[in-house]
């Protein structure tokens, strides 16, 4: 597990890792057992992390990083990962951390981005808001707008939203000073850069998607999924289709003038693992 550290950037997602491997590598293996290891009195600590509901604090974090038996630059990795997420509401501070870890942890792969970019990117509402301003039905209104959206976004977000879609040239205003979408304004990250706001964004519109399979009826909403056998080599290939299609679905479908602004998102992942023969 150790060699592995560096590939998250999302301390949670290393502990639940962590925490599967351990359940299929011993089938005795439970929360209890974790806890009594990290010399914790029970397991509502450990539970509550891996849940969302709290972060470790500085005694905890240092007991995991002994478990784990991390190195010193693992340890403050570990550490940094942790700040991130404590912080995760104050953006400029999440730039500090992140490009103290990109200079501390160069093996990380962690893309150093500025900070309204950040923002737009790793806040999957941001260009909803933007797509909003479209709407026939459109007000400039924080409140309105928070009660449209159907995930909870706070009046104040909105307003924050708003201006930072106007410093980046994403929307502007006419000579009325009404709201408008600038075409010319453009930000785009690449498709396969792996930076922290991109990994923000697609886990926020992945919790979206699990909340809509029960929040609307399947008239509403459309999920599909296959299960099929595919060579390694054609990944380049199924990516480029992937896209194609993506594009061509929102090209055909996109309108100025529509009455609701929705969500299309493709998950295509490997199930297993390259076997040896």
């Amino acid at each position: 597990m150790k060699h592995r550290l560096q590939t998250y950037t999302n301390y949670k997602a290393f502990l639940l890792s962590y925490s599967e491997d351990a359940k299929k590598r011993n089938k005795k293996w439970t929360m209890g057992v974790w806890a009594r290891q990290l010399g914790l009195q029970d397991t509502s600590s450990i539970t509550k992390i891996l849940n969302g509901q709290r972060h470790p604090g500085s005694k905890l974090t240092r007991k995991l990083s002994d478990f784990f038996e991390f190195e010193h630059d693992e340890c403050q990795y570990f550490e940094d990962l942790v700040r991130l997420q404590k912080h995760g509401n104050d953006p400029k501070l999440c730039i500090a951390i992140l490009e103290r870890m990109e200079k501390l942890h160069p093996n990380a792969h962690m893309r150093i981005i500025d900070l309204s970019t950040f923002n737009l990117i790793s806040h999957w509402y941001c260009l909803v808001i933007r797509e909003m301003v479209r709407l026939e039905s459109f007000k400039e209104d924080y409140e309105w707008i928070s009660s449209k959206l159907n995930f909870k976004v706070t009046p104040k977000e909105v307003k924050k939203t708003i201006n930072l879609l106007l410093e980046l040239d994403l929307l502007q205003r006419d000579d009325a000073g009404k709201l408008d979408v600038n075409q010319h304004g453009r930000v785009h990250a690449g498709n396969d850069i792996a930076s922290e706001a991109i990994k923000r964004y697609h886990e926020q519109t992945l919790e979206n998607a699990k909340l809509a399979i029960r929040k609307f009826t399947p008239e509403e909403r459309e999920f599909q999924a296959s299960c099929f056998n595919m060579s390694r080599e054609n990944m380049p290939k199924a990516k480029e289709l992937i896209r194609e299609f993506k594009s061509k679905f929102v090209k055909l479908l996109e309108e100025d003038k529509a009455d609701d602004v929705y969500q299309v998102q493709i998950q295509f992942y490997p199930l297993t693992k390259i076997m040896n023969s």
